[in-house]
């Protein structure tokens, strides 16, 4: 009997079933009768046939922040500052990884990549016939498809905007500006994954985060009510990008 390892995490507040067909070409089902699946993988043997979509993982990142923020209890003003300083992080993390994963899913689901796009953007003319070389040469050793190891080979930063933007509009002609949402929710995403740079980055306290700002704006203090909206904005903007890839 073949083995067959079923990894899951802690499940969401609502009962749901769900079938995938894994890598294998078997269905399986993701969770039970009250039991809602937030985060799964399945192994059979050592190769892993099975994992969330780009984004269940998202939606379970959310539900993970949410859960966070409705424990910063307020009155405690270092800890509240210090657990809403690493949401922040973690709302720019899941934003990445959806959108890399995403990036991937929209090829596996049929829709063309412009590959040569993608090479002439993001990797300088001096290196990229021979960059091109090794990724299909890399491709075909692994039996992955050229994006995927396109995507590995990391020329691409999921966590900058601007990478990001330029890469669903090069690789799939999907125009971020096009996507059904406000212009602030645009602009806010862009100074969260800002916020998230600094927080890493910088030496100095975030309890103020845009101390540098100029022109001197209002304080944004990291507090409980800077990561709910912050998980709200993430939550609008991912809800709405994703459907704009299933319309590709």
């Amino acid at each position: 009997m073949e083995n067959v390892n079923f990894e899951a995490q802690s499940p969401l507040k609502d009962p749901n079933i769900k079938f995938r067909v894994g890598k294998d070409g078997r269905i399986y089902q993701i969770g039970g009768k009250d039991i809602r699946v937030g985060y799964y993988r399945v192994k059979v043997g050592k190769e892993v046939v099975l994992e969330p979509t780009a984004k269940e993982i998202f939606d379970f990142q959310m539900e993970k922040i949410r859960i966070l923020i409705e424990n910063c209890k307020k009155g405690d003003f270092l800890f509240e500052s210090t657990l809403v300083q690493q949401i922040i992080v973690m709302l720019t993390t899941a934003f990445e990884v959806y959108t890399r994963t995403r990036f991937i899913e929209l090829e596996k689901e049929g829709k063309i990549v412009n590959m040569e796009a993608l090479y002439n953007h993001f990797v300088p003319k001096k290196y990229r016939e021979q960059f091109k070389e090794d990724v299909r040469e890399s491709a075909n050793k692994q039996g992955k498809t050229e994006l995927e190891v396109f995507i590995e080979r990391r020329r691409v930063n999921f966590q900058n905007w601007k990478d990001f933007k330029d890469a669903y509009n090069k690789g799939y002609g999907l125009k971020i500006g096009e996507v059904s949402v406000s212009n602030d929710i645009l602009l806010d995403v862009q100074r969260f994954i800002d916020w998230r740079h600094k927080i890493i980055h910088s030496k100095d306290d975030r309890t103020m985060i845009n101390f540098e700002e100029v022109p001197p704006a209002e304080p944004i203090f990291t507090n409980k009510d800077l990561a709910e909206k912050g998980l709200n904005i993430f939550r609008k903007f991912i809800n709405e990008f994703h459907k704009s890839t299933l319309n590709l």
